[in-house]
């Protein structure tokens, strides 16, 4: 069955092999990122090998969330920004950023040679910056053991950039969760090794853009609160965890159960942080009481799309039209890959094979609301539930439903799809994940 390593497969098997044969030999053999031939490498082969091909993570990424093409940003001032390399020259515009950086990787050099330690350390960021720009993000600097990208695009709203920006942490911290984290513990490098990620987002008057230092030794970069509280936040954030700020949840609307408060051990007891630390005083000598919160990977990542879904009992898609009775086939819609904008519609379709039953098949939509426009009409707790009596395909052995919603309300919210027969549960309920956002 498809899993994250068809993701991250080249990774997989390159870091593998070259955990296993270190710690045997300083010769090691494994297989090429590109290809199936063997090579047997002496050190410094084995340092230039770090500088390879790019393992084709982008592809796998973007075919999930419905993204073309290929993201071809290098390191650097954005793009957007390039004009202000004049001194003197500055510009306001919105923002994202996403801090990452490894936790305890210090550990690696009491087992492992400084040409080894760089390797590893270097695959996983390099994994990194391939996933930065699976998900359309620009890797702005790498620091040592840390990653700092922008997120923001042409056409492409501060909303979409931020769900850019939290699925991309998602995925690293799954990657470092399944892939790396239980190899190295394989190979005696104790469990503290993994990842924080820190995001949050800036609005267009709160970001200046432009040039420090002078030509020659200078640098175009974002000026904001916004990217400094990023860095901070991926400090505080737990080991192999997204952490956002206010300004983030605040412009998704996340819900309490996506996101939630660190927690964490005072004298015995748990007790929740809720704010930045240190607590900034603010011009009016206030503190600036900024909130933080930790974002429920488990629950997410499971809304967020995955090899493995090709095997689901239910083949869930969604297609945008402008009305239930639109012509046309419509735009395909990714779970939780943006936002769609109020005043549009979603239709779901569901397809199950079952064998053919003489009892009565129906499938279950329900619908969760979440966020502050649905809560401001008391909708956050009601749940929408039609049962569908799906079509049959005889040719296939298959049947298939599908289900109408209009868009009204901003925030991430859910259509959970189950089947039935004879009113009992025979498939269990599957959730697709939809961001409505405002008109703008």
């Amino acid at each position: 069955m498809s899993s994250l390593k068809d993701v991250y497969k080249s990774f997989d098997s390159v870091f593998d092999r070259t955990l296993t044969k270190s710690m045997q030999s300083r010769s090691m053999v494994f297989e090429s990122v590109t290809g199936n031939t063997a090579y047997a490498m002496d050190s410094q082969q084995f340092l230039d090998s770090a500088a390879g091909a790019e393992f084709g993570i982008q592809q796998a990424i973007r075919g999930l969330f419905g993204k073309k093409d290929i993201n071809p940003h290098s390191i650097g001032g954005h793009p957007h920004f390039d004009h202000l390399k004049e001194p003197g020259a500055i510009e306001y515009g919105f923002n994202v950023s996403l801090f990452m950086d490894i936790k305890g990787s210090t550990k690696l050099g009491l087992i492992y040679s400084p040409e080894e330690v760089f390797f590893i350390k270097n695959t996983i960021i390099r994994c990194t910056i391939e996933t930065i720009r699976a998900f359309d993000g620009h890797v702005h600097r790498i620091m040592g053991d840390a990653v700092l990208a922008f997120f923001r695009g042409d056409g492409v709203s501060a909303r979409n950039a931020a769900i850019d920006a939290v699925n991309c942490g998602c995925y690293l911290v799954e990657f470092m969760r399944q892939l790396v984290a239980p190899k190295l513990r394989d190979n005696n490098v104790a469990e503290d090794v993994g990842i924080r990620v820190g995001v949050d987002y800036g609005q267009h008057d709160k970001v200046l853009w432009g040039m420090y230092g002078f030509e020659g030794s200078s640098e175009v970069t974002a000026t904001s609160f916004y990217v400094d509280v990023a860095a901070k936040l991926q400090q505080a954030a737990p080991r192999n965890r997204v952490m956002i700020g206010e300004s983030l949840k605040s412009l998704l609307d996340l819900h309490d159960g996506v996101v939630e408060l660190k927690k964490v051990k005072e004298a015995g007891e748990d007790i929740f942080e809720r704010f930045i630390y240190p607590n900034y005083t603010g011009a009016d000598g206030k503190p600036v009481n900024y909130r933080k919160f930790v974002l429920s990977q488990k629950h997410y990542f499971g809304l967020l799309p995955k090899p493995e879904w090709s095997h689901a009992p239910i083949q869930l898609a969604a297609v945008l039209k402008a009305n239930k009775d639109a012509i046309g086939t419509g735009e395909n819609y990714y779970p939780c890959s943006r936002s769609i904008p109020k005043g549009q519609g979603i239709e779901f379709k569901a397809r199950f094979k079952m064998p053919k039953t003489a009892g009565k098949v129906t499938v279950n939509f329900r619908v969760t609301n979440h966020g502050n426009d649905a809560e401001s009409l008391g909708l956050t707790h009601c749940k929408y539930e039609d049962e569908v009596e799906p079509a049959y395909n005889h040719e296939r052995g298959e049947y298939f439903a599908k289900y109408w919603r209009d868009t009204a309300y901003t925030g991430l919210h859910y259509m959970s799809v189950s089947v039935l027969i004879d009113g009992t549960i025979y498939l269990r309920e599957q959730d697709f994940g939809v961001y409505i956002g405002a008109n703008s």
